[in-house]
């Protein structure tokens, strides 16, 4: 159970978006976890992204794992837009391809929280530094692969120098898979570790629609596997009832985007996290971009929500570290509400 220390913002302050991209080796997300699976060219199709952010003058935090920091095209793709300051460089654990390899390859194990502190650490250490030495500056931005946030990995951040954490993923629970469970998790940014200094942004989440508070239980019936053939989920989501959404283009519409976002603005959410996979903008190397038409939209997605949420919304582009920045403000201005 990670203790945070949640972070409640004057309401008055004007939304705050930050773009995460999981930049990462492309793998089959169907298959079981494999070492040698570590080829990054989808990292060439960054720049198909990148070109939108910087027209909307948006910073995005690319959170980097071994296999591209360990490769030299990859880094230099990169490694441009950190150059520039156009955007950030971050770090992201994948524990199978992440050395050193101790443990045994399973799905509880791809989670790097689930690992022995020692390791979890071991490894934390090395893809640090590999991605100091490729980019010539020391991530202090953190997001474990999997949204895979353990007991112990808030006190490794801070000892490696780390200020701000990604990785939690309200409202979802990957308990099915040996994950972490993020339902209790809110969306509000938090302080975490034994002395407080993890600054917690956590993915922009939620539950929803008319059922309210309801909205959880009436969800976890209709995902019981027993249920499937009924569509339970879809007909809750199509009748506006309850929908679990994510700020994501991945399987998430723009619509889905501007529903969930005014929802949370209405509960006092002010900072807002739109994320994706790098390998989502080369097509066939995820699920939700099998082709050139899906690709286009894909972008689409991203360029309209930007749009959006920088016009209509009235929201400012920010990045973890200026987020942070603020939250030490608020941290002296206003009392924290222990979670």
């Amino acid at each position: 159970m990670i203790v945070r220390d949640e972070i409640r913002m004057p309401g008055a302050l004007p939304p705050r978006l930050v773009v995460v991209v999981d930049t990462e080796e492309e793998f089959d997300w169907y298959q079981n976890f494999d070492r040698k699976a570590v080829d990054v060219t989808a990292i060439r199709h960054v720049r198909q992204a990148q070109q939108i952010f910087e027209a909307f003058k948006v910073k995005p935090t690319y959170v980097v794992d071994y296999p591209v920091a360990h490769e030299e095209e990859s880094v230099d793709t990169l490694k441009a837009f950190s150059d520039a300051g156009t955007a950030l460089i971050g770090a992201h654990l994948h524990p199978w391809v992440s050395p050193p390899h101790k443990e045994m390859i399973s799905a509880a194990n791809s989670f790097p929280g689930n690992l022995p502190r020692a390791l979890e650490s071991a490894k934390l250490i090395t893809l640090t530094e590999t991605i100091e030495r490729a980019f010539g500056r020391r991530p202090v931005i953190y997001k474990a692969g999997r949204y895979g946030l353990g007991n112990n990995t808030p006190d490794i951040l801070e000892e490696l120098g780390y200020s701000v954490d990604l990785s939690a993923a309200p409202p979802f629970n990957y308990r099915v898979h040996s994950g972490p469970d993020f339902s209790n998790f809110s969306n509000h940014p938090y302080w975490c570790g034994s002395n407080k200094r993890i600054f917690g942004l956590p993915n922009t989440g939620a539950f929803v629609g008319v059922a309210g508070h309801f909205s959880p239980s009436l969800f976890h019936i209709a995902s019981n596997p027993l249920i499937s053939w009924t569509r339970m989920q879809g007909i809750l989501s199509r009748l506006g009832i309850v929908s679990r959404l994510r700020l994501s283009p991945e399987g998430f519409t723009h619509a889905e985007h501007k529903s969930l976002t005014r929802a949370l603005f209405r509960q006092g959410v002010r900072v807002f996290v739109l994320s994706f996979h790098s390998t989502s903008l080369k097509p066939g190397c995820t699920p939700y971009v099998h082709n050139e038409e899906a690709l286009h939209h894909f972008l689409d997605t991203i360029r309209n929500y930007l749009d959006f949420f920088l016009g209509e919304f009235g929201g400012v582009a920010s990045t973890p570290i200026e987020v942070r920045q603020e939250a030490d403000k608020w941290r002296k201005e206003g009392p924290a509400s222990r979670k």
